[in-house]
């Protein structure tokens, strides 16, 4: 496949001709851990002592050919695919999961025999899964001084392993934004320079040291996909919020 071009409002091929992109959004599942399995309604799966892998979402490769050729075959030209924080760096701050990314760079190769472009999707919702969402990893915790396994019973956190069976309502998980876990990340990521100054990781400001640790990971998927050229573009981060950044104390 070649590159597209910027003309004007519109994207083109390489002859010239305007191009309307149709993509679908794969997939849900790539939040979440293949192995063991990640499934939100197993209270194992916040057991941030076993090791994991997202090898396999979101789908495994020996069925990717049947799910692209049908995607294809309905008319999609583009793949926003998924990938996590946590996916790459879940073992530790540098630690990457080499094995993960050789997979997710020959899931997106094969896309392209396909005929897709792909647009890669760093993915999170409230910061991470022990605060009732996706992206980040365990480690990002703890190193801001955070347990959580605590999170449950401080209520600083909603997850749904942990309400099981009758204390998780629908669609409630967007109300972990306003919980001091992921309000408390995520200020820290994006504003703790100016809010918490003299709060260092390692002897490194906590914004510096998070952010450092994410571009380098999102950096090993971009390495590992150059020369691709049907890969569009990358996101720089799923729906970003700042937690407590711009809010007013007195109304939280």
């Amino acid at each position: 496949m070649l590159p597209l071009l910027v003309s004007g409002a519109w994207l083109r091929d390489s002859a010239g001709r305007a191009l309307l992109l149709r993509g679908v959004n794969s997939g849900g599942s790539s939040k979440l851990p293949a192995t063991p399995d990640g499934a939100t309604h197993l209270p194992e799966s916040l057991d941030a002592s076993r090791p994991v892998s997202f090898i396999g979402r979101p789908f495994p490769l020996d069925e990717a050919h049947e799910h692209l050729g049908r995607l294809r075959h309905w008319g999609f030209n583009v793949l926003r695919l998924l990938t996590t924080w946590e996916a790459i760096e879940h073992a530790g701050p540098g630690r990457y999961d080499e094995a993960y990314l050789d997979w997710f760079a020959e899931l997106v190769q094969l896309a392209g025999t396909y005929g897709f472009y792909v647009f890669v999707d760093p993915h999170q919702d409230a910061w991470g899964r022990w605060s009732g969402g996706d992206g980040a990893p365990h480690w990002t915790y703890t190193a801001c001084g955070l347990d959580p396994a605590h999170f449950d019973a401080a209520e600083a956190a909603i997850t749904m392993q942990r309400r099981l069976p009758n204390g998780y309502g629908r669609m409630v998980w967007p109300a972990n934004y306003s919980r001091f876990a992921a309000s408390t990340m995520l200020t820290l990521f994006f504003g703790g320079s100016d809010f918490a100054p003299h709060f260092l990781i390692a002897g490194e400001p906590a914004q510096e040291y998070l952010q450092r640790h994410y571009i380098a990971a999102m950096a090993q998927v971009a390495r590992r996909l150059n020369g691709m050229p049907h890969v569009l573009g990358y996101g720089a981060l799923n729906e970003p919020n700042g937690g407590y950044i711009g809010k007013r104390l007195d109304e939280l």
